[in-house]
């Protein structure tokens, strides 16, 4: 709990030159134009190491003078992790897809049969993990094959 506080009211206690709207600005700039319309893996794997900058500097430079800046820094680093979050899933999805509005400049057929799945990221031991799982997952074993079963299963009836 300790460390967490900490975490927390680090950006009250520093003589920072950074407010929580340049923070919040420069990665809503870095994601519109490194993870815009039209992706390709360049331009995410650049997009990601602007998003680590941020974090490594101007996160950390950021300073805050009241409850109120303090939860909007705390806001722009929620929306840094989710802009990592989504350029890491975009270089997983290796496939352009229609029915996501997703376009992969370097992979641009569209809606091809083997990537007809969810694409899955978790972070493990510091690292992104990619992983996948079939849209009727739910559907399939250990689960029974049909909503009535699965259902009639978990609730007990």
């Amino acid at each position: 709990m300790d460390k967490e506080k900490a975490r927390v009211y680090a950006p009250v206690n520093r003589e920072g030159d950074t407010g929580w709207k340049e923070l919040q600005a420069g990665i809503c700039r870095i994601m519109q134009d490194y993870c815009g319309e039209y992706k390709g893996e360049e331009t995410l794997k650049s997009g990601l190491w602007w998003l680590n900058n941020i974090r490594e500097s101007e996160a950390a430079r950021t300073c805050v003078r009241n409850p109120h800046e303090l939860v909007r820094f705390l806001e722009g680093m929620v929306r840094l992790t989710v802009g990592e979050m989504i350029m890491h899933a975009s270089l997983a999805r290796k496939a352009s897809s229609s029915a996501l509005d997703f376009n992969r400049i370097d992979y641009p057929e569209m809606d091809p049969p083997e990537w007809d799945k969810f694409v899955t990221i978790k972070r493990e031991d510091g690292e992104v993990k990619v992983g996948e799982l079939p849209f009727n997952y739910w559907l399939l074993p250990p689960n029974a094959p049909t909503y009535k079963e699965n259902y009639d299963r978990h609730c007990g009836l």
